[in-house]
């Protein structure tokens, strides 16, 4: 999720509301339990390996409902200024899911960058090697800029 300035989580992903809808009808609405494993492709987060599903899922805590209740604080002209790249994951996206848009510019007036991975939400799980070399490509980016 990318909020703008003043935006919750639901805001940007209305499929949200759902989880706090539940959380509120529970004994604890103030947290949001971890999510169920899916059906492949989809799994945990993206996550199929039943070794790496085990150990997700011994990591795996609550959310707290707050948390995605919260507008974003995003008006300060300094974080403005930071060059962005995004990284999207783009495999098995779950239904009701709808990625905003990234504007064609930043903030800062830079052309918008975007990379993708081909794989789910725990992208540091199932393509570290492809993530990290993404990471450095962003950090090389920065260092030339």
């Amino acid at each position: 999720m990318v909020p703008q300035h003043g935006e919750t989580a639901v805001d940007v992903q209305p499929v949200t509301q759902n989880l706090l809808d539940l959380a509120a009808k529970s004994e604890t609405p103030w947290r949001i339990p971890p999510l169920p494993e899916l059906p492949a492709p989809r799994g945990l987060f993206g996550v199929t390996d039943p070794a790496d599903v085990a150990w997700l899922r011994s990591m795996n805590s609550d959310h707290p409902a707050r948390s995605l209740q919260q507008p974003a604080a995003l008006d300060s002209p300094a974080a403005q200024a930071i060059s962005r790249t995004h990284i999207h994951c783009v495999g098995g996206q779950p239904e009701g899911i709808v990625r905003r848009p990234v504007p064609a510019t930043q903030p800062d007036g830079s052309p918008s960058r975007i990379r993708e991975l081909p794989t789910g939400h725990d992208c540091m799980i199932t393509m570290p090697m492809e993530l990290t070399e993404l990471l450095l490509e962003v950090q090389d980016h920065r260092s030339a800029a």
